[in-house]
């Protein structure tokens, strides 16, 4: 069967079996109290995710990110832990070390609402409190999220990390034998009404799925930093594998200022501390429940301005859900986000996936978008030649249909002709790029380019030239390309990115330096 009759199925593509997914039971919505808008989101979210209106718990807490120790202690610990003990959502006892422990939990997952503090500040250790064998045993500043995750154990060692008992694992909440701990997200951001909008979008986007263009950014350090791209290297075989148009920035500036990205479903990256390059753009909009996240220690140390940070001005950007550091985490113990992509394309939820994602708690990481949110929920293809995301849906039928790369590709090929897809010419070409088949890679940027009729996806095609010849080392050609596009382009905010990469490919002299007296 050849793609001509693409256009006419209804195809389920099994990729992945189905792990057993949290319930609406399992969750309880925290708000601050003395927020009315904090409760009407709880009740908002609660309604949309049909979570029991007894599983809404109001604190009264201070209208502040980041709190002390005793505050955290006083006015959330603890009212939580009773309320736990009241309502029976779980059995306490002894571990087998004595330690008092949930060993029974009907509740797996917190979620925060906007208005709840972010941090718990550093404070000094008493000696008596230092544990001999964790790391970082001085550093108790933590999350309020991640301290959550372990409230029901009484009097753990709250300064450096706690092992993850979840972390690299497949185990579904349902199914989760760590019955002491619990997983906690949080829906906050800079607006009510962005927290508002990443809930409808979850919800929306589980009914079809998420499809679009994954955007891959690595720093290329080396050393002891290439552990981070080595995740997002992992990332790009898994996004390739399931059928994903994947651009990769493997140079070591991040993506420069406007890049013109479209349908960004998905994006990883990293090293800045502020938000930058294409989200400069004000123009620049993720698509509907996208997954985006950038690698930096303090990405989400706080949520109310955009042009801080990173996580907080990724959902200002239009993202559903994101994932943070809200002090100094270390590499080694932030999220690992080939982990954390890996689980949710086999359909956990997002505060699964988070927590599967990272190996330590007591710690300083947070997950913000709705907790129960499964992007890859639906991998139905249903589609007509009118079908939303047609085009994606084709590259995926075609993973699927045409398991002989050749194959897949000259029928692709075709379809992209009686389409008239640039968006298929672009992932064909930019894949095959990937594959070191420059000259192959070169006509379908030519080819998408000439399909595309928006100037800022033109654009994009002659980056991508720029970007072979860069890594054929051949920069005069590179700049030509450059030269000929600021030209063209020079109505459109995304000819910044053409001045970004002429800065960098040809910087201009020093100035002179004045002589000496």
């Amino acid at each position: 069967m050849s793609l001509r009759f693409f256009l006419f199925l209804t195809l389920c593509l099994p990729i992945f079996s189905k792990p057993t997914p949290l319930i609406p039971n399992q969750v309880v919505v925290v708000y601050n109290s003395t927020l009315p808008e904090s409760k009407e989101l709880a009740e908002f979210y609660a309604l949309n995710r049909l979570i029991p209106s007894s599983n809404l718990i109001g604190l009264e807490v201070p209208q502040k990110t980041t709190i002390d120790r005793s505050t955290y202690e006083m006015a959330i610990r603890r009212p939580l832990v009773k309320k736990f003990t009241q309502n029976q959502w779980w059995e306490l006892g002894k571990d087998q070390n004595g330690t008092s422990v949930p060993l029974k939990t009907t509740i797996r997952c917190i979620a925060l609402m906007k208005g709840i503090p972010l941090r718990i500040g550093r404070e000094a250790v008493p000696k008596a409190e230092e544990s001999a064998t964790r790391q970082f045993k001085k550093q108790n500043e933590a999350s309020v999220d991640s301290e959550l995750s372990l409230m029901g154990v009484v009097n753990h060692p709250i300064g450096g990390a706690i092992p993850n008992p979840c972390y690299n694992k497949e185990i579904s909440a349902a199914t989760n034998p760590a019955q002491f701990m619990v997983m906690v997200g949080r829906i906050d951001a800079n607006t009510y009404d962005h927290c508002n909008r990443m809930i409808l979008d979850a919800l929306d986007v589980e009914k079809d799925g998420l499809w679009g263009m994954t955007y891959l950014d690595l720093w290329t350090r080396g050393g002891s930093y290439k552990l981070g791209d080595d995740w997002i290297e992992n990332i790009t075989k898994a996004s390739i594998n399931s059928a994903t148009p994947t651009i990769v920035d493997r140079m070591k500036n991040t993506f420069v200022t406007n890049y013109p990205m479209r349908d960004a479903a998905v994006y990883f990256g990293w090293y800045t501390q502020h938000r930058n390059g294409p989200f400069l753009n004000d123009q620049m909009k993720f698509k509907k429940g996208a997954i985006a996240a950038h690698l930096h220690s303090f990405s989400g140390a706080q949520l109310l301005n955009p042009a801080k940070n990173w996580s907080v001005g990724l959902i200002d950007r239009g993202a559903a859900a994101t994932l943070g550091n809200v002090w100094e985490p270390y590499l080694g113990f932030t999220h690992r986000f080939d982990i954390f992509y890996d689980r949710l394309l086999k359909d956990y939820s997002l505060v699964e996936a988070a927590y599967m994602s990272i190996n330590v708690l007591s710690w300083q990481n947070i997950v913000i978008g709705d907790p129960l949110y499964r992007p890859f929920k639906t991998t139905t293809v249903r589609t007509n030649a009118m079908v939303k995301d047609r085009d994606y849906k084709l590259i995926r039928y075609a993973q699927t249909r045409f398991p002989d790369p050749k194959i897949r590709l000259t029928e692709l090929l075709k379809a992209a002709e009686r389409t008239k897809s640039g968006i298929v010419y672009e992932m064909v070409a930019f894949h095959t790029l990937e594959g070191g088949q420059n000259e192959e890679a070169a006509k379908g940027f030519k080819r998408a380019k000439k399909l595309f009729t928006n100037s800022a996806d033109k654009l994009r095609q002659d980056l991508h030239l720029v970007e072979l010849e860069r890594r054929r080392g051949k920069i005069p050609a590179a700049l030509e390309i450059l030269k000929q596009a600021k030209s063209t382009y020079k109505d459109i905010p995304e000819v910044k990115a053409v001045e970004g990469l002429l800065t960098i490919l040809d910087p201009p002299a020093p100035p002179p330096t004045k002589p000496k007296k």
